[in-house]
């Protein structure tokens, strides 16, 4: 974890592409560290999840190798990974199956499990279902949505995944929405509200430009190099 910690509460507040352009004035541009694609999301209005990634690798379209024994122990492993991990903790699952997402590990019951265990959110490119039934307190950005389950089964936790594109290591501390998630490097939270507030700062008073009377392109050229090129 970051040697300077966080303010939680105060990430929260922003949604994520927010805290991406913050990041860019930071470290410029770039694309490491951030999902691609349009991930199917739960409960678009939720606010923005912020915490460390818990992960695990699952596969829902074939049965498992494993023993019953095995697959229970695994299981058992898992639950006491979610109960000892850090808070707010988010759960990062890869579907690695030769299909992601052909059977669900998420519907209304692991949705309740996990909320009972205190998490703030879930991605995977594995599937989700139930969507009515789903606990609004933990927004799921999911791969795909299937009705069944299919052979849905954890193999690894505790490991590093990929979900849609963004690598993700235990314990790495994500933003995230309706927008997607992103992984905010360690070397910048101390410097990061500074910087969302000069964000803020400048796009104010672009927008504002953009109300008087008068406004033309010579008054948005302006704007833009006052912006400083950075989105």
């Amino acid at each position: 974890m970051p040697s300077a910690a966080p303010d939680i509460e105060f990430l929260k507040q922003y949604d994520t592409p927010t805290i991406w352009n913050a990041l860019v004035g930071l470290r410029g541009h770039g694309t490491a560290g951030m999902t691609r694609g349009r991930p199917v999301v739960t409960h678009p209005q939720a606010a923005a999840m912020v915490g460390y990634a818990m992960t695990a690798r699952l596969i829902s379209s074939a049965p498992s190798e494993q023993s019953v024994e095995a697959q229970l122990a695994l299981r058992h492993a898992y639950y006491r990974y979610l109960g000892a991990g850090p808070r707010p903790g988010i759960v990062v699952i890869e579907d690695c199956g030769a299909e992601p997402g052909v059977g669900s590990f998420w519907g209304e019951v692991n949705s309740a499990i996990h909320r009972g265990f205190g998490l703030s959110g879930v991605i995977t490119t594995g599937a989700v279902r139930d969507l009515d039934a789903l606990d609004p307190t933990l927004p799921i950005l999911a791969g795909t949505v299937c009705l069944g389950n299919g052979f849905a089964h954890l193999t690894e936790i505790d490991v590093p995944v990929e979900v849609f594109g963004m690598q993700v290591k235990p314990g790495d501390l994500l933003h995230a929405d309706r927008h997607g998630a992103m992984v905010i490097p360690p070397e910048h939270i101390e410097a990061l509200p500074a910087a969302i507030a000069a964000l803020m700062e400048r796009e104010r008073q672009v927008i504002a430009s953009t109300r008087e009377p008068g406004f033309n392109a010579e008054a948005m050229i302006r704007a833009w190099q006052f912006m400083g090129a950075k989105h």
